[in-house]
């Protein structure tokens, strides 16, 4: 078990029930609270506004082979909504249900930069 004050690479991304390849320096990044907020300047003062944010995990970069890379398309198609994970240095996951997004796939190294679209809230499971 790692230790919890790890940092690091994402140890494991899984899609629709299909582990992927994780690059080794990939990292996730998302929003750290449910809301956005920004003042509303008036002549009273300021007005705080509040909107909820979409806690989406974007930049996430997978190393996919040809086949794989058919399997990813064909997940971020689909208008169904699939199942979620990643697991991180710590060994905690994130589990939820929703979509995949393809940012862009480059040749070179075979690195697909995807970001997670949840339909609801991640369930954290802690190792």
């Amino acid at each position: 078990m790692a230790a919890k004050n790890a940092a690091g690479s994402i140890r494991a991304v899984t899609l629709g029930g299909v582990l992927f390849n994780v690059a080794a320096d990939s990292n996730v990044s998302d929003p750290a609270s449910d809301y956005e907020k920004t003042n509303i300047p008036h002549s009273g003062g300021n007005m705080v506004k509040m909107v909820k944010r979409s806690r989406n995990k974007e930049g996430i970069v997978l190393i996919v082979n040809a086949d794989e890379r058919a399997t990813l398309k064909t997940l971020a198609d689909s208008i169904d909504p699939i199942t979620l994970a990643i697991k991180y240095a710590t060994g905690d996951t994130d589990r939820a249900t929703g979509h995949v997004n393809i940012e862009s796939w480059e040749s070179e190294e075979n690195r697909a930069t995807v970001h997670l679209l949840p339909e609801g809230d991640w369930t954290p499971s802690v190792a």
